[in-house]
């Protein structure tokens, strides 16, 4: 018995790092959310700024496989720095600034 403990307990160990790369439900909403509120703020019922962030957003050709994008939270980092460079593209100040 002893014997398997120890193969059992470095398999555990050696899987912590591929668990830890994993995104979790809430990690995912937040990520959703943020990506969300920034976007909306970004608009701010201001139709010029939303055509100007989306024109930025095609031109940067955002639409990538799942597997250049990773994982769920990847993906969200992924179009909100997206968001972000499009922001300075389109010379609007970054959300927080504003």
């Amino acid at each position: 018995m002893r014997r398997l403990i120890l193969p059992l307990t470095l398999a555990l160990l050696a899987s912590q790092p591929v668990l830890a790369d994993q995104c979790t439900t809430d990690q995912i909403n937040e990520k959703a959310k943020e990506l969300a509120d920034r976007v909306s703020a970004l608009t701010e019922n201001d139709p010029k700024r939303a055509t100007e962030i989306n024109q930025e957003l095609r031109d940067m050709e955002v639409k990538q496989t799942a597997e250049q994008l990773g994982n769920e939270c990847e993906a969200y980092d992924k179009r909100i720095e997206h968001v972000e460079q499009a922001e300075k593209d389109a010379d609007i100040a970054p959300a927080e600034k504003r």
